[in-house]
Order: C-alpha cells, then structure tokens, then sequence
C-alpha cells in the first residue's frame, strides 16, 4: 500500500467512526420541530462553511489538502496557519515573508537611500538640499533615528511609558514627518540604536554593566551599553519601535545589536545577570550569541503582528569572521532571523588586505565588489535568506593615517554603487553622520 492510500484509508476508517457516534441516537427520540425559515438559514450557513473551508483548502489555486497527502511524512508544508497531526514542526513564526510585510511606499526598483540625521530635518537649508536629492536622483528613501546613539528618544511618540517618557527629546512628530515623506512618495526607515543607551541607564543603571565598586561602566568615548540578556532590556527596546511602527514607519531597523566591542576582554570584571542563560552550562560566548540572535527573532515576530518588516546593522567584518562571539554576533544566525541585512561595508572601516586589498579605502569598487560576491555565497547556504541592503559611505576618513585614505568625492561614491549593481544587487543605504552628502552622485 503507497504512503498516499494509506493516509486516504485512516481518513476514511475515521470519517466512518465519527458517521458512526453521531448516529447512536436512538431513533425513538422525536425529531425537533424546525420552521422553513431556520432550514433555510441552516442551508444557507453550511454553504457559507462549506465555502470557507474550500477557501482554507486553496492558496493561489492550489489543493492544499491533497498537496499535503501527497507529502512526505515528517517534511513540513503549508495547509492554513498552524501545525497540523502531519505537519508538526511547521514554523509558525514565519508566517510572512518581506514581500508579506512590504507597505505600499516600498520602491519597486529597490530601496535606495541616505541617512537623514534627525537633528538636520528641521533644519530648512539640509531638509531642503536631501529632499531635493532625492526627488531630482533614483534615491527614494531615507533612515532617521527614532532612539539616537546616545539613547535619546527623538520622536514626540504618546505614550504612558515612564522610560520612554524619560528619554524623549521631541524633535520631530512622527505622523506628520512621515506624512510628508510619503506624500513625496519616500520610503521611511526608522533606526533604533538598540544595546548602546547612555540615556536610560541613567534611569536604570541595573539594565547596564556595574564596575567593582558599583558605578556604571562606558567605553572610552563615555558611552554606556544596556544588557543584551534582560528581558526588560529587550521589551524597552521593542516598545519604542513599536511605537515607531504604530505611527507609520515603513520598516524598523536595528543598530547597535550587540554587547560593546572588545566585551570578552573586560566582560570578566564586571557585575550583570545572564538573565535566562544564568545557569545553563553554556559557553559565556554562546549564551552572548543566544541574547543577541533571540533579541532578532523576538524584534521580527513581534513586528510581524504589525506588517512591518525588519533590518539590522552589522559590522562587514562580520561576515568574515562568521561567529563574533566576543559581542554576541554570529552572521548567520542573525540572518537566518532578519528580513534584510544591512552590512556596514564603507571601505575605510577593513584593514590593511581584506579582499586581498593592500588599502581598502582607495579601492572602493573592488572592496565592494569582493564583499558582495562572499555575502552572496554565504547567503545561498542560509535557510531564511535576507534582502542585503549594504551600508556604503560618503565621508572621508582622514583618521586611519596618511596613505591609507582619499577623498570620496562623486567618482568613489558611484564606484560603490557600481559595484552594488554590478554584483548583481539593487538596494543600497549611504552614511554620512551630519548628512552632508556629495552632490552630483549618479545614483
């Protein structure tokens, strides 16, 4: 007997033996009266039932019921939206793809966009000069910050959330904002710089890392960072981009998804909970990768309820190294969670021969060209492959040492760009901290 006569004989046998204990009522018992007018609406309910599990048994033409008894046992497959006795390991948490959750603003030729500093919008000359690039180019959309690299909460959101309330500036009001960029046809990016807050570990200096003698810990440059493993940590974070959601924005996207750089070689002297991984008998590198790649997964199932995709920041390096456990980030962990990837590849932040480049910065085509054709061929081995959508520069980076940097002028700015389409790739973010950007870019 085939696998497929066998499933359609259970059925059967237990069609049979449901018909059989419905029909155990002894036939002595009166049957009720029923009017005309309830037979009709009773005939006219179970054509409606009947409809609607034809519609459930169909998607795009397809019988999914007899897809599904045409299907191995044991490998997973679509039949409505749940888990089924033949489809039990159906993952539900991917009930919708980037192409599901893509608002009506998403360009159809591919997001290409600038960093648009939040404290530059009201600002008439920058608003104007970006606004005016993007309207007069094939640039067409724009990330803002909706929590700064500080920590500052720059939206004027409404909202009864004391720590929201505590960290917000009220520079922009995101309805109206959006709003207007819509109007003007822009897709809106809302950045969220997520582990790195001076700003609310003031408040809760406990979400942070504490010294020996109980202040909080920063880096170098004064800045703190909030505790990747705390749940409360991660529903902060998650509560403003929610928000961020609620009033419209197109896509949130994550930066900042990681403990603080070098955190393996000072982690050991400081005082913070593991949170859930407190006790598991786990490599401290390993439970750092588990924090940061649950907070993804947590940030896209929980922004899929709202439509609304995902995107998250990482260094290029990355890639390269795979498993950067020292800051909880393994490349294809975080992937296989995201719905685009956005890798920082600016040719100034690679050392001295990555891609077999002796000066990354003054070869900003070839840079570009060989991290894109190593991301690909990792991507192809990813169960859940993300759009990419790299991060390129257009500043000048005059601190890494003369020799080793040039301008980037029109020409290194398309070169980028070039390189992006050329690797076959459509979608591309450009930085500049204060948005003052190369005019005259073919882009």
């Amino acid at each position: 007997m085939t696998k497929k006569s066998f499933i359609l004989t259970f059925i059967l046998l237990i069609s049979l033996v449901v018909t059989g204990c419905t029909n155990d009522t002894p036939k002595s018992d009166p049957k009720p009266e029923v009017s005309q007018e309830e037979t009709i609406e009773d005939k006219e309910d179970d054509q409606q039932k009947d409809q609607d599990q034809e519609d459930l048994s169909k998607e795009d033409g397809k019988d999914l019921v007899g897809e599904a008894l045409d299907h191995e046992i044991g490998v997973p497959y679509e039949l409505g939206v749940t888990p089924d006795d033949y489809n039990m390991d159906f993952d539900t948490s991917r009930l919708k793809s980037l192409e599901d959750k893509k608002s009506k603003y998403y360009p159809e030729d591919g997001v290409k966009g600038l960093y648009f500093n939040t404290y530059s919008v009201n600002d008439p000359a920058t608003f104007d000069k970006i606004i005016g690039m993007i309207e007069e180019t094939r640039l067409n959309a724009v990330v803002i910050d909706i929590k700064d690299d500080w920590g500052n909460v720059t939206m004027a959101f409404e909202t009864d959330d004391e720590d929201i309330n505590y960290s917000k500036i009220d520079i922009l009001d995101p309805e109206s904002f959006i709003e207007d960029m819509h109007d003007r046809g822009i897709y809106v990016i809302g950045r969220v710089t997520t582990f790195k807050d001076s700003i609310i570990t003031e408040k809760h200096p406990e979400w942070g890392f504490t010294l020996a003698d109980g202040s909080l810990w920063k880096n170098g440059s004064g800045e703190a960072f909030m505790n990747p493993f705390l749940k409360e940590v991660q529903d902060y974070d998650l509560k403003i981009a929610k928000l961020a959601a609620k009033a419209g924005f197109d896509e949130i996207q994550f930066d900042y998804v990681r403990f603080a750089e070098g955190f393996e070689t000072f982690g050991d002297t400081l005082s913070y909970s593991r949170g859930e991984f407190e006790d598991k008998d786990m490599e401290e590198g390993d439970k750092r990768v588990a924090a940061i790649t649950g907070f993804v997964r947590r940030a896209r199932e929980e922004l899929q309820e709202m439509n609304v995709p995902i995107s998250i920041d990482v260094f290029g390096y990355a890639l390269q190294v795979g498993r950067a456990d020292g800051i909880g980030q393994d490349f294809g962990e975080m992937s296989n969670e995201t719905d685009i990837m956005s890798s920082m590849i600016y040719p100034s932040h690679w050392g001295p021969y990555s891609f077999d480049i002796e000066k990354p910065d003054l070869n900003p085509y070839d840079l570009v060209k060989r991290y894109l054709e190593a991301e690909q061929e990792y991507m192809s081995n990813i169960d859940h492959a993300p759009k990419s959508r790299p991060w390129i520069q257009d500043f000048t980076a005059t601190w890494i040492g003369e020799g080793n940097w040039m301008e980037y002028d029109k020409e290194a700015v398309e070169a980028q760009i070039q390189a992006i389409y050329d690797s076959g790739q459509d979608e591309f973010l450009i930085w500049n901290a204060s948005s003052d950007y190369t005019m005259g870019v073919e882009y």
